[in-house]
């Protein structure tokens, strides 16, 4: 122990003289961390979402009692027959949006607040309650919002159909207002009526028995396999998969620090065998004082972590209502699992540090470079023609990362072994020099390769799905107005259709329900844009085909005919030709797929079919509203006026042509917003490393630099010969980062989309934005490379000289 004791003082009397080195290795592990906490956070968050029930008390929900398909809300017998079996514990939910009398639209959940009052041993939360709910008239007419929420309506009470109720602060509660039931049910006139219920403690047996006793009144469902979970998965696994490329950058930044710190230590590590330190024993001083570091990063990078995903989780909920049925907020908080997680990396990284020294070596022979090479372009080449997977399409991401890393600092050292065409005995020197130093500077121009090739390859992949989503919007949108009124009625679709101002009439059919395969059942939403082919030609097949009679006319009466959008096709296997059954409820019918149509943004399985298919099968369906296309010579604003005053739609439920577009692509906009932030962050730990990089070689380099300097040479020369060796080495791993980027792009688009979201789009290449990206990280570059510089030319060359 004592023998432990001196090792460990020792150790730590060197980083009491190297501050830091200490922080660097920290600050390199933690931000690298922090990234992977966040997402790991936000997915944590996500897939907890169902521990507490919807009053936030502390019981976790295991199963959904929900209505059948094609139905809103579960029918009051359901819960009076559930209610005399006292084995099953559940709790009544109702959800609907009311408008204020401000015109504001609110999302309200009511929930049985009794039970706050009931439970007892309830947390801090349900303490609040009891203490609101001491009286019974506040308790009941209260409406309890999120903090922000309140401030985004800027009041304290909210007028709701003449009359005004109280507004009191709880946290967490994210979009919807919570409430009683009672008060939920006047408000939305449910009439006894609820959404769903949420039963707790269900095992297999029991939810066997409850499924028999609600066949065809209601359906139940595990928690863990909501819409959500097989929604949201590709999203989180891209992000992930991002945050982890960050991490690996962040990871160069600390292998700079361990290089330093063993260079260093050499000395004390011979002193401390001589004074009679075992070997064995400073090896395991060596791992215990790495484990340490690497769980004190991991604590520091999973608080980071919780700071960043708590920044980024408006957004995160905003994509994940828009696109992936979330319904409930989400607010991370430190857990262990975070902690672990980055420890357990750290631990990983640190190993192959120690392993990366032999292989290196071993990689110096020419025969193994090149063997090496070749079986990464044979292993890129061969899962390029295998991949069927997301994780063997970033397997492929990750092999052309390597061949690029293989292939970096060969092509570096050759642009300065070559003949250059000058006789200047500075840039000479300087040549001579930096093929020196290149080793010095590799982790920072890894670092940066990889981080410049993850944002291009976003650039590629967000460019190319904007063009994309621009020409789908503008087929699919392509009506001049589209009316959504409170009340859809055949009588006024009759009247649209008569006018003689309107050149077509569309509706948006939606009736939700399952296709039946011998394996499985897929949820699907079977839509309708009208009642013939003329009516969808908004909507194009693969290969930009339209849409003809032969693919919704029906040839046989037994069997319709149907299209089915990408991701069904790509995701749920559902094929051209193939006949499927279509069942809501006890309703069912047959219907063969004809075609496949583009369905950029959707991810469930989708049937195209007319509405005369939907009528006919007796499907129950929700009627949205009309898309009409005007004559050529109307004018929009007249017609506009004419709907709001003779038809008696209100003017917020009429939008043109321009503004839901608008509307549509800010939603997509905001699912790569996350994405921007997370190749942020990244770029700036890659331009730290390239800062301390940079120091650390000008360090090394001052007495090179006082002989020049004694030797006659300025200052501001020596400052210009070292700025055009960062320039060199910056545009070399720049000219990398463009074709890394491009090929990485690809990947995206050819692989990693397709087969995680189910959109296929062809690449699209930004090179004015590339070029703009690539001459701003260039300019940040050459600023961080500069700053250390200028600082170690301003000392006194006496001071310098001193040291030689």
């Amino acid at each position: 122990m004592t023998e432990f004791k001196l090792i460990f003082f020792a150790f730590c009397q060197f980083y009491m003289r190297h501050k830091g080195l200490l922080i660097l290795f920290v600050l390199g592990f933690s931000l690298g961390t922090a990234l992977i906490s966040a997402i790991f956070g936000l997915n944590l968050e996500a897939s907890k979402r169902y521990s507490n029930s919807s009053a936030l008390l502390a019981v976790p929900v295991t199963h959904f009692i929900k209505p059948n398909l094609g139905t809103e809300r579960l029918p009051v017998t359901v819960r009076q027959q559930l209610s005399r079996q006292t084995e099953t514990q559940f709790e009544v939910v109702l959800e609907g949006r009311v408008q204020l009398e401000s015109g504001k639209w609110l999302n309200i959940r009511g929930v049985n607040l009794l039970h706050w009052i009931s439970q007892s041993g309830a947390g801090k939360k349900e303490a609040n309650y009891n203490e609101v709910g001491s009286q019974a008239s506040p308790l009941f007419d209260t409406i309890y919002l999120d903090p922000k929420l309140i401030a985004r309506l800027d009041a304290n009470r909210l007028d709701l159909s003449g009359v005004s109720y109280a507004v009191s602060p709880i946290e967490g509660l994210g979009f919807q207002a919570l409430m009683d039931i009672s008060l939920a049910d006047k408000l939305l006139n449910a009439q006894g009526e609820v959404s769903y219920l949420e039963v707790f403690n269900l095992d297999d047996a029991a939810e066997h028995v409850l499924t028999e006793l609600l066949t065809g009144q209601a359906r139940v469902e595990r928690a863990d396999a909501q819409a959500f979970d097989t929604l949201s998965g590709p999203f989180f696994f891209n992000l992930q998969a991002l945050a982890l490329l960050g991490y690996i950058v962040g990871a160069f930044l600390s292998f700079n620090a361990i290089k330093l710190a063993f260079s260093s230590r050499a000395a004390q590590l011979k002193q401390l065998y001589l004074l009679g330190c075992q070997p064995i024993k400073l090896k395991q001083a060596m791992f215990i004082e790495l484990g340490t570091l690497g769980l004190l990063c991991a604590y520091f990078g999973a608080l980071l972590g919780v700071t960043l995903a708590n920044i980024l989780v408006v957004d995160v909920t905003q994509v994940l209502r828009s696109f992936y049925q979330l319904d409930r907020s989400l607010t991370v908080e430190l857990d262990w699992t975070m902690v672990a997680l980055g420890f357990a990396l750290n631990t990983a990284v640190l190993s192959i540090f120690f392993l990366s020294n032999r292989l290196s070596e071993m990689i110096k022979h020419k025969l193994v470079f090149w063997l090496c090479l070749a079986a990464l372009c044979v292993g890129a080449v061969l899962l390029a023609l295998l991949a069927q997977s997301k994780l063997v399409a970033l397997l492929l991401c990750a092999v052309i990362l390597l061949i690029f890393f293989c292939i970096t600092p060969g092509i570096i050292s050759k642009v300065f072994s070559c003949q250059w065409p000058t006789n200047s005995v500075l840039v000479l020197w300087l040549k001579a020099d930096s093929q020196g130093q290149i080793k010095s500077l590799l982790s920072a121009v890894l670092a940066t390769l990889m981080a410049m090739g993850a944002a291009i390859g976003m650039l590629v992949m967000v460019k190319s799905f904007s063009q994309t989503l621009d020409g789908h919007l503008e087929n699919r949108l392509s009506a001049d107005l589209y009316v959504r009124p409170a009340i859809v009625s055949s009588s006024m679709h009759h009247t649209l259709e008569q006018m003689t101002e309107i050149e077509r009439v569309g509706v948006y059919w939606q009736a939700r329900s399952e296709v039946i395969r011998e394996q499985d059942a897929v949820p699907i939403k079977l839509l309708s844009f009208g009642r013939d082919a003329h009516l969808h030609q908004q909507v194009k097949l693969l290969g930009g085909k339209a849409v003809t009679s032969d693919h919704l006319s029906s040839k046989t009466g037994a069997i319709a005919p149907c299209l089915v959008n990408e991701p069904g096709w790509r995701i749920y296997g559902l094929d051209v030709a193939q006949v499927v059954q279509v069942q809501q409820g006890n309703k069912q019918f047959s219907c063969q797929i004809t075609g496949i149509f583009y369905d950029y943004g959707e991810q469930e399985a989708t049937l195209l079919t007319t509405t005369g298919v939907i009528e006919s099968s007796d499907f129950n369906y929700q009627a949205f509203g009309f898309s009409l296309t005007l004559a050529p010579d109307v004018d929009i604003n007249d017609m506009t006026k004419y709907l709001v005053e003779e038809l008696s739609i209100d003017s917020t439920q009429i939008s043109i042509n321009k503004v839901f577009k608008q509307y549509a692509k800010q939603l997509f906009e905001n699912t790569f917003s996350v994405t921007h932030a997370l190749n942020l962050f990244i770029m700036l730990i890659a331009l730290f490393g390239v800062w301390v990089s940079f120091l650390t070689l000008g360090r090394q380099q001052l007495q090179q630099m006082a002989t020049l300097q004694t030797l006659g040479v300025t200052r501001a020369q020596l400052l210009a010969a070292k700025l055009g060796q960062t320039l060199i080495i910056l545009l070399v791993t720049i000219a990398l980062a463009i074709p890394l980027g491009i090929l990485l792009g690809w990947v995206l688009l050819t692989y990693v989309m397709p087969l995680a979201f189910g959109w296929s789009m062809a690449m699209v290449l930004d090179w004015w934005g590339i070029l703009a990206f690539s001459l701003v990280v260039l300019v940040l570059a050459m600023i961080v490379g500069t700053l250390p510089m200028l600082r170690l030319l301003k000392r006194n060359i006496a001071d310098s000289v001193a040291q030689l």
